[in-house]
């Protein structure tokens, strides 16, 4: 699916992002309001008291790709597993389809950590590396894997040049690491020694142990070439996609910066992804922030090769957005769906760290739980 990746072709679009205002999901109805150090808009909702992200305007859709790589709205997002208003306990949050609770984490419900008997802790990790970018493929260049409370610029024990294979993998590149623990925040990167690839830092990656599959005696697998897994959240098979590695050739990468106007500063980043609801299904109509601010906030076309859309300022129906020219360092992004009935529900909110020239990707699905 090759647009279920293609994060970044960004353009002159630009949605400028202000400060915020305090509480989960609060709303501002006069001036501007006080958000930590900073202050929102009266257009905009304070997250956590850090990110001001302008509210949603429509109710959010829930859509999917179909065979000219295109997406279709399918109806109203599932929003069920995202609380509208902060929960401060667990009881506060509402099950998800198997009717286990979900738990609560700095005000955000989400999935805990699955702990049924005879899951996994560790599995073998694998599946292809997608491409940004016309012609690009991606078995010349290298995987490495880090917890998140790992310098990611530093050396890892899950580190490999990509292999081909042309079989499962659109793009050739494919990768396995062993032994990575399951429940646990990761980071994925991908990177190469000749610079023909931007450095991606693939964060919100959890290998949870029930999406594991076991490949006989005891082999645990998490294989992101798999059609779709099993998932006693949805009640359904949903698409491993999400958990496959990122990559975007230098080439691709300058012609969008060009595209969007931006000569970028030697130490600043980017912050892309998609946003997706609690069936893995892409969302339109989600408006994100960040704090500190990117000199340019963008959504994108419906298209196999997505562009910037200059008339649209929410996700379009492929979930995808894109922050661009943040200064390095440790930052937070949020995003707002607008419910059935009118509520503007928060996303989650994250933080992350913007790598200078380098691209952070951030995808929205479900907000980990006490982790």
């Amino acid at each position: 699916m090759k647009n279920c990746v293609r994060l970044l072709y960004m353009g002159a679009l630009a949605i400028a992002v202000a400060g915020c205002s305090g509480g989960n999901g609060g709303g501002n109805d006069g001036g501007q309001t006080p958000c930590g150090d900073h202050t929102c808009a009266a257009s905009q909702n304070c997250i956590n008291d850090t990110v001001c992200v302008p509210r949603a305007t429509q109710a959010a859709k829930a859509c999917e790709e179909d065979h000219d790589n295109k997406y279709k709205e399918l109806g109203p997002a599932e929003l069920d597993c995202h609380n509208a208003e902060p929960c401060s306990a667990d009881g506060d949050c509402p099950a998800d389809a198997s009717g286990t609770g979900l738990s609560c984490h700095d005000g955000f419900c989400g999935i805990p950590a699955p702990t049924a008997a005879g899951l996994p802790e560790t599995v073998t990790f694998s599946g292809c590396v997608d491409a940004f970018g016309l012609g690009d493929t991606t078995h010349q260049m290298k995987v490495a894997l880090y917890r998140a409370n790992q310098d990611p610029t530093g050396s890892s024990n899950w580190d490999m040049a990509t292999t081909k294979d042309e079989t499962n993998c659109e793009y050739w590149g494919a990768f396995e690491f062993a032994n990575v623990p399951t429940n646990t925040p990761l980071i994925l990167k991908t990177y190469d020694d000749q610079g023909d690839f931007v450095v991606t830092y693939k964060y919100n990656l959890i290998l949870w142990a029930d999406l594991a599959v076991d490949s006989g005696g005891g082999n645990w697998v998490f294989d992101t070439r798999a059609t779709s897994v099993a998932d006693p959240r949805t009640g359904q098979d949903i698409p491993l996609q999400p958990w496959r590695g990122f990559a975007i050739s230098q080439t691709t990468y300058s012609v969008i910066l060009m595209s969007v106007g931006i000569t970028l500063p030697p130490d600043n980043g980017a912050i892309a992804g998609t946003i997706r609801d609690c069936g893995y299904h892409e969302l339109a109509n989600v408006r994100c922030g960040s704090f500190a601010e990117p000199e340019v906030m963008t959504y994108f076309t419906n298209a196999e090769d997505p562009r910037p859309d200059h008339s649209r300022d929410s996700t379009n129906l492929n979930g995808i957005f894109a922050a661009i020219s943040i200064p390095q360092g440790t930052h937070k992004l949020s995003c707002l769906a607008e419910d059935a009935s009118g509520n503007q529900v928060p996303l989650g909110e994250y933080s992350v760290k913007v790598f200078p020239h380098a691209i952070t990707i951030l995808s929205f699905d479900w907000y980990p739980g006490a982790l």
